[in-house]
């Protein structure tokens, strides 16, 4: 009799706005006649609003060449390089900019955007603080602060009271909306986060991410007609979403219908090759359809793409289970419970690995813990367990 089917890990991916765009410090009024510097600085601001990047830093580099102080210069310049994805170069900027001037509220934002792209959430926290200090109605800096609290941190708390700051500041931001959802699905609070990704819709109706996110809250619910129409929304708006099609994948999927999972997971990768969920919700999709070979593929690729994966080694330990690759098996359960000692799935499969190799003692030290955890072992399990150690 085989176990080893009964527990698994059921993932989707949330969409989250990591963060609104930088601010620009905007040209002064056009005069009959502007210096050279104001000239320069004139055409960077204009070059910066039109995506023309590398033009912006030649022209705001003019500006500071004959103003070596003008706070505003290298504020633009800086964010002219983080648009570009060149952080170094724009910390540089900014830094110096808030050396200038430290009273600098939009520097301290846009350093903050970038600490925390770097996941450095402490220093993004620290300067959205500091710009608020500066500018208590810096709408945009309660919310980045408050996805730097919620992704960062798991302060949820923190998080919800900075999307309500901003939202009594300017009660039509979708964005504050849409991460306030967020915190409230992390918290558990499922209600309260479907209720505000409706209200983000309410005022964008084209906001991709929040159709995606309130699918996924659906589909928590088990009501996968109106997730699956959610997600088909967002590609509506947004034909190259990859979260979009692994988490309709992963409706289908738990609605049995594998190769719909499977073709969606598969379009999600043709969008980002890198995205592990997508590799290893596919893995379970052909682990359920009894592929062992692709699914131990898939969740082999996961974890090479990211390699303290915890559910992608469970996934892989299961499929190798189904192999009997007892041995293989227990290696994954193992290197999953090094990275997460309370991925209590891996006990109760590695239990059962135990038990076919028939090493009774280890089986029942690893059902305990998984017992002891809350988990619920099969009974049958526990029966053909107890009758072999018996023998033994």
């Amino acid at each position: 009799m085989l176990y080893h089917n009964a527990y698994h890990y059921i993932l989707g991916l949330l969409v989250v706005v990591w963060g609104l765009a930088g601010c620009v410090a905007p040209a002064a009024p056009l005069r009959p006649a502007i210096s050279p510097t104001e000239a320069a600085f004139q055409r960077g601001v204009t070059a910066l609003s039109s995506g023309a990047y590398d033009q912006a830093v030649t022209d705001f580099t003019q500006a500071i060449s004959l103003d070596p102080q003008w706070v505003e210069a290298y504020h633009n310049r800086g964010e002219s390089y983080r648009r570009q994805g060149l952080d170094d170069q724009a910390l540089a900027d900014l830094t110096q900019a808030l050396t200038i001037n430290p009273n600098y509220a939009p520097a301290y934002y846009n350093r903050g955007i970038i600490y925390g792209s770097k996941g450095d959430y402490e220093r993004a926290i620290a300067d959205y603080t500091q710009a608020l200090t500066l500018n208590p109605h810096f709408t945009e800096a309660y919310i980045n602060r408050g996805i730097a609290y919620d992704q960062g941190q798991r302060a949820y708390d923190r998080a919800i009271a900075d999307y309500n700051q901003a939202l009594g500041l300017d009660p039509n931001r979708a964005e504050a909306y849409m991460n306030r959802g967020i915190a409230y699905k992390n918290t558990h609070h499922d209600f309260q986060a479907l209720e505000d990704y409706t209200r983000a819709i309410a005022l964008n109706p084209s906001y991709a991410a929040a159709y995606v996110n309130r699918g996924i809250a659906y589909a928590d619910r088990d009501d996968f007609a109106l997730a699956i129409a959610d997600y088909e929304q967002a590609l509506r708006l947004q034909p190259d979403f990859p979260e979009a099609y692994v988490n309709r994948g992963e409706a289908y999927r738990r609605q049995g219908l594998y190769d719909r999972a499977i073709a969606d997971f598969t379009q999600a990768l043709t969008y980002n090759p890198h995205l592990a969920l997508a590799y290893y919700n596919r893995g379970n999709a052909y682990q359920s359809q009894g592929n062992t070979s692709r699914a131990i593929a898939d969740f082999s690729q996961a974890i090479a793409l990211d390699a303290r994966y915890v559910a992608a080694y469970v996934g892989r330990g299961d499929a190798y289970m189904a192999q009997d690759d007892y041995d293989r098996a227990i290696t994954d359960f193992t290197q999953a419970l090094s990275l997460n000692p309370e991925a209590v799935l891996a006990y109760y499969n590695r239990a059962i690995a135990w038990f076919f190799k028939r090493d009774y003692p280890k089986a029942r030290a690893d059902l305990q813990r998984f017992q002891r955890a809350g988990g619920k072992p099969d009974p049958q399990f526990l029966q053909d367990l107890r009758k072999a150690s018996s023998r033994k």
